[in-house]
């Protein structure tokens, strides 16, 4: 079966660049379900950066 979501935890780097990205997306996309749709995404990305920045310590 094919896996489209990759589920693996990035590095806190590659987290943040992810939320840039993301975020960059919001701002610029004027369909509202699409940018709702990224809007959660974003937030689950913020939510693993913390994570991983918190775990780092």
């Amino acid at each position: 079966m094919l896996n489209l979501i990759d589920s693996t935890p990035g590095d806190p780097l590659e987290l943040a660049e992810q939320c840039l990205a993301l975020a960059s997306a919001v701002i610029k996309i004027n369909n509202a379900s699409i940018k709702e749709s990224l809007q959660f995404i974003l937030h689950e990305k913020m939510e693993s950066l913390f994570h991983a920045l918190y775990n780092a310590q």
